[in-house]
């Protein structure tokens, strides 16, 4: 079956012949793709072949809105990549789904800036997120509430300001160090879920381990038995 990497188009990401993803690409100006066999090459080809690198990032939570919510992020750099990350939500962290995709792209950010201070990034980086909400955040209502002191305009609390104000710093920072090189500000943009989008769906199985990570930490915690990730999936049962 043949891959398309879709480095820049409506919808980064790798995407099957059984997909729409001509759609990703018809009528959009300067679309860069690339035909694979393998689906391994393409979400190589996706993450690292092109001018700028693409990152995907997903947060999970379980039992959102519970009492005893379980939450994880996702960060996919490419298959193999040493960087992938799985990570649970600590259980200082107030956990949900929202939250759990904002720590997602924190954790990103930090890398790149890590990159930065270290001298070993060669091209800028692009955040990609299938959380509106969280993108929308990390730019145009970050970018608001920051110039308003971290204040909406008809008073009210910011939900989760204190992950959007990390967010928020660290892309100024980032961006500073993306002007000296002479690169575009670093991106945080949104690519649809559920869209048959192979390298977004790498992320959301990242995410799921996070998740399940936090929720064997809370059966533990209360001795009520632990799950254990299946050989299939991300689907989950309880011993």
């Amino acid at each position: 079956m043949p891959y398309y990497a879709i480095v820049e188009g409506r919808n980064p990401g790798v995407y099957d012949s059984d997909s729409d993803w001509k759609g990703e690409i018809i009528g959009y100006k300067h679309a860069v793709f690339k035909r694979f066999d393998s689906q391994i090459d393409a979400l190589k080809y996706v993450t690292k072949g092109g001018k700028i690198e693409n990152v995907f990032v997903d947060g999970s939570c379980r039992r959102d809105n519970s009492r005893s919510p379980a939450a994880g992020f996702g960060v996919y750099y490419g298959p193999g990549d040493a960087s992938n990350t799985a990570m649970m939500l600590h259980s200082y962290i107030r956990a949900t789904n929202v939250r759990a995709e904002l720590c997602a792209v924190l954790h990103a950010l930090k890398n790149v800036h890590q990159s930065l201070l270290n001298e070993t990034a060669t091209r800028p980086v692009r955040i990609l997120s299938d959380s509106k909400t969280s993108v929308q955040s990390c730019n145009k209502w970050g970018n608001k509430w920051k110039k308003n002191g971290w204040k909406k305009s008809r008073g009210g609390t910011i939900r989760d300001v204190d992950l959007i104000k990390q967010v928020v710093t660290l892309k100024d920072l980032i961006n500073s160090h993306y002007a000296s090189k002479g690169w575009h500000n670093i991106i945080v943009a949104h690519v649809n879920a559920h869209s048959g989008n192979l390298a977004n769906n790498e992320a959301d199985r990242l995410a799921s381990l996070g998740a399940a990570q936090a929720e064997i930490r809370i059966l533990r915690k209360y001795n009520i038995g632990y799950p254990v990730m299946s050989t299939r999936s991300k689907d989950l049962k309880l011993l």
